[in-house]
């Protein structure tokens, strides 16, 4: 997928051979940056399953804090830039010149920046508390280091190796906050008002002229469909991936479940939530990616829409003139005859703008 992307941005140049409206170059920035992070989150699934199936951490405890960080950093990077990606795309659905400075490289870039440097100072305690804890697998309880009972265990071959993070009850909620609850409600707002956007250029559509313009309204229906579709199943994902683990957390952190080795079934449970966000980075770029294809095609149908409806203008006010001046230059000493001759001049809009229209 990163390297789809990058070949993408390559044969869509945004500057100097080419300017448009329709230019969707900072996307591609986004979709990288959502597809790197995620690729990241997919890299952390080795460690964990080694960890499950060996009963014990094996790498050390700064490979221990570059797993807790990296994986966290990378999950709430990933929740950013989705709600980014949703912004972006109300923008060029809703406000396509409006925004037109706003949806660039240079503020992609910047966002991107900003996203990574948020998330890097929300999530320090992650890469300054987590470490590798001494436990006593028969009795269950945790050894310090230079103790008796830890000299006791080695020699009995009981210690085991956890990698672990000890979050208080705030750095649980604020994370929950930004990381899940407000991308959620940024992500549905934003897509519902491109949703009721789309839907209503849609329904205000003239009626067919002829079956050409039918068989284009026909068209442009089913794409509308299919934009709705897809942007529903990207929330309703959304929320399928991530509210397993946010709400084992949030149960975890308050003691209302209690979740350790000795709890096989909840660990499990944990394990398949963590899965399910795997799996939503794994297939995120290429949802996004899709997405963006419709909405693109979308955009463009309406700057067309705009112009047929510009070009119908036009050709009423041709037609007018033409009749008006045909009325005029009919009289037997007029000056004006000569310009509206069948030859050429005046006379020949109303054909011109009609054959706009037909083709």
């Amino acid at each position: 997928m990163i390297i789809n992307v990058l070949t993408s941005m390559r044969r869509n140049p945004s500057r100097g051979k080419r300017k448009s409206l329709s230019n969707t170059n900072h996307v591609f920035i986004y979709v990288l940056g959502l597809s790197i992070v995620d690729l990241v989150v997919i890299l952390h699934l080795p460690f964990l399953v080694v960890d499950l199936l060996k009963g014990q951490w094996l790498f050390g405890t700064a490979m221990c804090k570059l797993y807790w960080f990296g994986e966290s950093i990378s999950k709430l990077i990933s929740s950013f830039i989705m709600t980014v990606l949703s912004w972006d795309r109300y923008l060029a659905v809703c406000s396509p010149v409006k925004s037109i400075l706003i949806r660039s490289n240079f503020v992609a870039v910047i966002v991107m920046l900003t996203c990574s440097l948020l998330a890097v100072i929300l999530l320090l305690p992650v890469l300054i508390q987590a470490t590798v804890f001494k436990i006593d697998k028969i009795k269950m309880i945790p050894l310090m280091e230079n103790t008796e009972e830890l000299r006791e265990s080695n020699l009995l071959g009981t210690t085991m190796s956890k990698c672990m993070f000890d979050s208080d009850a705030m750095f649980t909620l604020y994370t929950f906050i930004v990381g899940f609850v407000l991308p959620a409600l940024f992500i549905t707002f934003f897509y519902s008002r491109v949703i009721y956007k789309v839907q209503k250029s849609s329904r205000n559509m003239r009626g067919p002229r002829n079956i050409f313009d039918k068989g284009r309204r026909d068209t442009s229906t089913h794409r509308v469909q299919q934009v709705t579709k897809r942007i529903i199943a990207v929330i309703l994902f959304y929320f399928f991936c991530w509210t397993p683990q946010w709400t084992l957390n949030i149960l975890s952190q308050f003691n209302l479940i209690h979740v350790s080795w000795m709890t096989p079934a909840l660990s499990s449970l944990f394990f398949i939530a963590h899965l399910l966000v795997c799996f939503n980075s794994a297939a995120n770029p290429v949802l996004y990616a899709l997405i963006n294809r419709e909405l693109r095609q979308q955009h463009v149908m309406a700057m067309q829409k705009k112009r047929q409806s510009f070009s119908h203008a036009t050709q009423g006010a041709l037609e007018f003139v033409a009749r008006h001046t045909h009325k005029s230059g009919t009289g037997p000493s007029s000056p004006r005859k000569a310009m509206v001759s069948p030859q050429g001049g005046l006379g020949q809009c109303p054909v011109h703008a009609h054959s706009i229209v037909v083709t």
